[in-house]
């Protein structure tokens, strides 16, 4: 991706977390990245393309991210909390707001999300369950699926709070750690 590009993305997504999908332009994007409104044109057809350009690179940057850590990672727990680090600092640009705008009006992207929560996301938490199990540093009585779902419930809802969801995290995994996964922590 040009390097152009990917400046307009990123201070575009600034602007929407700050002002919101609907409420941010062509003519605000353009002005904060000090370009012509006709330059933005050449390398996005319009704001929607530019929203479905931010998706893919975040799916895409999560999706190699959620490939990487397992192998980057001594054991389950550092596994979990390299991926919990990643969430949060993920999550910093995702308000309410931003999440309804997306399921009401740009529902194709809301659906790209879901699927890739659906299919990538919740499998890692469920891998990265069964990997904690075999190396005897989670509970034994967990149950993977149930524990999955759990997690992702409580994410959508603290997820626009920073300090919740690191506190919800820490106790996620406080949760399924047995005595000798704590020593991971």
């Amino acid at each position: 991706m040009k390097k152009e590009m990917m400046r307009i993305m990123t201070i575009a997504t600034g602007l929407f977390a700050a002002q919101g999908l609907r409420a941010t332009n062509i003519d605000h994007i353009s002005s904060h990245c000090q370009i012509k409104k006709r330059e933005f044109y050449t390398h996005f057809e319009s704001k929607e393309a530019l929203i479905r350009e931010i998706i893919a690179e975040w799916i895409s940057k999560s999706g190699k991210h959620l490939r990487m850590i397992p192998s980057l990672s001594f054991n389950a727990v550092t596994e979990l909390q390299s991926y919990f680090s990643f969430v949060e600092e993920t999550l910093a640009n995702l308000t309410p707001g931003i999440i309804a705008e997306l399921q009401t009006y740009y529902t194709e992207q809301w659906l790209r999300l879901s699927y890739f929560r659906n299919t990538e996301i919740f499998p890692f938490v469920v891998r990265n369950l069964e990997r904690g199990l075999s190396e005897n540093v989670y509970r034994s009585n967990a149950d993977k699926q149930l524990l999955a779902r759990l997690y992702y419930y409580q994410v959508q809802a603290v997820y626009h709070d920073k300090y919740l969801l690191q506190e919800m995290h820490r106790l996620f995994i406080y949760g399924i750690v047995n005595h000798k996964g704590l020593q991971f922590i």
